[in-house]
């Protein structure tokens, strides 16, 4: 079995052809939107306590809002690669199902485009998230309230800029392989949807 940077990033065909084995990069967005499911079932676990102990004892959990609204966009960002990679992403399929089927290299050309439009967009969080990362980062901050429940900023920050990141490299891969169906003038049927 040879190891190339396409099995990396792409997966590899299993024996009938017609199948794409996972990639390690498709194991990694999998993953993380494995730990973003997890940390939805954490949020409702923590919310059910907070309104448990709230009505049963009259004590709330110090810092549960807090958590909930910073867990919120961890979330978003741990989901997002997975979205685009399994073709989730909200988009008018209405016209380009059809137009690419009419007009396969315009279409396939049209895909492209929105990929990498996807792509920029991603480079503007990710360069506008970077620095208030490394501000957070090297001034300690904090959310909460002093003297009853904090926690670092930080690490919510850094699960955007890397999620960001792979997302972009996420719709290079599909801008690149779009390309490529554009210039052959169509998707091969086994390939459609393994990116």
């Amino acid at each position: 079995m040879t190891f190339s940077f396409k099995t990396l990033m792409l997966g590899r065909r299993l024996g009938d052809g017609r199948h794409r084995h996972n990639s390690l990069f498709g194991y990694l967005v999998d993953g993380l939107n494995a730990v973003g499911s997890l940390l939805i079932f954490i949020i409702m676990a923590m919310i059910v306590v907070d309104v448990l102990s709230r009505n049963l004892i009259n004590k709330p959990i110090a810092g549960v809002a807090e958590l909930v609204a910073a867990s919120i966009v961890m979330i978003v960002f741990l989901q997002l690669p997975s979205t685009l990679r399994h073709g989730r992403m909200a988009q008018a399929d209405i016209f380009i199902q059809g137009f690419t089927e009419r007009h396969p290299r315009l279409g396939h050309g049209l895909q492209a485009l929105f990929y990498l439009a996807g792509a920029y967009m991603l480079m503007v969080i990710y360069q506008g998230t970077l620095p208030t990362f490394l501000r957070a980062w090297e001034r300690s901050q904090f959310m909460g309230v002093e003297g009853v429940f904090t926690f670092p900023v930080w690490p919510i920050r850094l699960v955007v800029i890397a999620c960001a990141a792979i997302t972009l490299l996420q719709y290079l891969l599909l801008a690149g392989q779009a390309l490529v169906w554009a210039v052959r003038g169509g998707a091969p049927a086994e390939e459609e949807g393994s990116a």
